[in-house]
């Protein structure tokens, strides 16, 4: 029974460890200046897209582009200190982050 939980835990630690592993940094982190933009490449497990700062009070936007009609999907605009977007479609996507307001220091990431 022990060696059975032992087993148990170490599978659940490895699936946790290769889901931590599928993140993509396509946007520094690097000095941003308003109205700069950047964009990951295109997956369709991407479904979590985020644009860390190291301070709020800088205006960001984080979206996924679809590659059927190339629109911008689940769109989120703020100026917090992490913006966050899910978008939990099968479908080929990238993501894409862009600044509104700078000189911060930043970076845009996709999982």
């Amino acid at each position: 029974m022990r060696r059975f939980i032992v087993l148990l835990a170490l599978a659940s630690s490895l699936v946790f460890a290769g889901a931590a592993l599928a993140v993509e940094s396509y946007g520094g982190p690097r000095y941003w200046y308003p109205g700069e933009g950047a964009g990951s490449s295109w997956s369709s497990s991407w479904n979590r897209n985020a644009f860390n700062k190291a301070t709020s009070g800088y205006e960001t936007t984080v979206t996924f582009i679809d590659n059927a009609s190339y629109a911008w999907r689940a769109t989120v605009r703020n100026a917090d200190m992490v913006t966050y977007t899910y978008w939990w479609s099968a479908q080929g996507k990238k993501a894409h982050c862009k600044t509104h307001s700078g000189y911060h220091w930043g970076g845009c990431h996709v999982s």
